[in-house]
């Protein structure tokens, strides 16, 4: 993405920055209901497809999912508990909701009650350093990564922390975290190859990271098919400078202009052969440099 577009969708973007550190989770819920923020509830059953499909061609059963963009483990909590986003909402923000209180031992039960599969252990990174704790906290993630990592380098517990994952994913994050946060990621847990399986908000290019990821062997795939509803539209403003972005960059926006949502598109980096749908991508000059 050129580095003009990408600085106006920067500046017109809805900021959720305010809600995403706290103690708490309440306002984290409550700004993002307001936009109808769906993505982690919409890409949950395309997760489950690909965890599926990742167990049958490494033969595998338990698997340790990396989460970029963790923030209070929404992600997790989805994935391994029988919840839906709705039933978050509900929990944390309806007036006589079982989270609605600030009561750790009441936020803890409430997902332990909820028979967390244990088939699936969670490591967050996130910048949002109190919002990895309380998901540490509630069981939700296993272990936390606290830190920006486009600013620097994993630390040597940090990257034992990341160690032999099978499957990197994130649902909102890139265009905040660059190929730079996935390179220091995948680069820790090399060894074991994970897949990694990121949604894209329009009109954040996956170029760098795609090309990035190429370095270890992978290649990407764009599956338009599990192309899925981010948010509705926080203002006009934010809502012309996405269109006018995505016309720039050539991407198609008949489902933002006609529906009042941003959409995300899926990517899945995997080594050669073990992916069976989606076209690969190439960058526009179809080399990478690995130094």
């Amino acid at each position: 993405m050129a580095s003009a577009v990408r600085s106006s969708i920067q500046q017109a973007k809805h900021d959720f920055s305010g809600a995403y550190n706290r103690k708490w989770p309440h306002a984290y819920f409550r700004a993002h209901l307001a936009l109808d923020y769906i993505i982690p509830d919409r890409a949950k059953p395309i997760f489950e497809r690909i965890f599926a499909d990742y167990r049958r061609v490494r033969k595998k059963t338990r698997l340790k999912i990396i989460d970029v963009g963790c923030s209070y483990g929404v992600n997790a909590a989805l994935l391994r508990a029988d919840l839906d986003l709705d039933d978050l909402y509900a929990a944390y923000l309806g007036s006589s909701g079982a989270l609605a209180r600030r009561h750790e031992i009441e936020h803890r039960d409430f997902f332990r009650n909820r028979g967390l599969r244990d088939d699936l252990q969670f490591v967050g990174v996130d910048p949002s350093f109190r919002a990895v704790r309380y998901a540490r906290n509630q069981g939700l993630l296993d272990a936390g990564i606290e830190t920006n990592l486009e600013a620097r380098d994993l630390t040597v517990t940090e990257r034992c922390a990341l160690a032999d994952a099978d499957i990197i994913i994130s649902t909102g994050c890139v265009g905040y975290a660059t190929e730079r946060t996935f390179v220091r990621v995948y680069n820790a847990s090399a060894a074991s190859r994970p897949w990694v399986v990121a949604f894209a908000m329009h009109p954040f290019s996956y170029d760098d990271i795609s090309a990035a990821v190429r370095c270890f062997g992978l290649e990407t795939r764009l599956v338009d098919r599990f192309r899925q509803r981010q948010r509705r539209f926080s203002t006009p403003t934010e809502r012309q400078a996405i269109l006018t972005a995505m016309a720039e960059l050539g991407i198609e926006d008949h489902l933002e202009r006609t529906t009042g949502y941003v959409y995300a598109s899926c990517y899945i980096s995997a080594p050669p052969g073990e992916v069976p749908y989606g076209r690969v991508l190439r960058s526009a000059s179809g080399e990478t440099s690995c130094d």
